[in-house]
């Protein structure tokens, strides 16, 4: 009866572990507040500069959204969705950044496609900026950047998380839930 009882807290105990592991946790949580930083900003409006995003901007309604290797159709979903979010509440003074985290081998290459995906429709107003993911902002703001978490998407106003977002899937739901919570902090 006792080793019956021991196995099946043992099963028990690893059922919780394995659900819990399931769910990636990356970025800063809700009501957490967002930090200076400093990235190379390649466009948007802060280009050929490494302003503070956030010091910048100050109080206004902002969106960040920080990528670690996700896919590139993914990836200009998401800064279209800003893009075009700028341009919606642009009387919010509403801005949005796309934060890449480089290596010294991958930074040349990702500025280079910054430039050009700079100069595309759909992409002229969205901030995109590049971050060594060695930086202390990286720690700062809690992104996790094991291969698993492609994205994390802070959706803040006032310096303050109000919606994160991790592993972000630029599909018609996701989006659509995107566009919710920049509603949220631009009325």
């Amino acid at each position: 009866m006792i080793k019956k009882s021991l196995i099946l807290g043992s099963v028990a105990a690893l059922a919780v572990t394995a659900l819990g592991a399931g769910k990636l946790s990356s970025g800063l949580q809700t009501g957490e507040r967002v930090t200076p930083f400093h990235p190379q900003h390649i466009s948007g409006p802060l280009a050929n500069t490494e302003n503070c995003f956030p010091c910048t901007f100050q109080n206004r309604p902002q969106v960040q959204a920080w990528i670690n290797g996700d896919s590139h159709t993914n990836i200009m979903a998401i800064a279209k969705t800003l893009n075009s979010a700028m341009g919606k509440y642009k009387g919010a003074e509403f801005k949005a950044l796309v934060v890449f985290l480089t290596d010294a081998q991958s930074k040349p290459g990702i500025e280079a496609q910054l430039k050009a995906a700079s100069k595309m429709p759909g992409l002229g107003q969205v901030g995109m900026a590049v971050l060594d993911r060695n930086s202390e902002s990286v720690s700062d703001y809690k992104i996790n950047t094991t291969g698993e978490v492609k994205n994390t998407v802070f959706v803040y106003k006032n310096w303050q998380v109000q919606q994160k977002f991790v592993n972000l899937k630029a599909d018609a739901n996701g989006i659509s839930e995107l566009n919710r919570a920049i509603a949220s902090i631009a009325k």
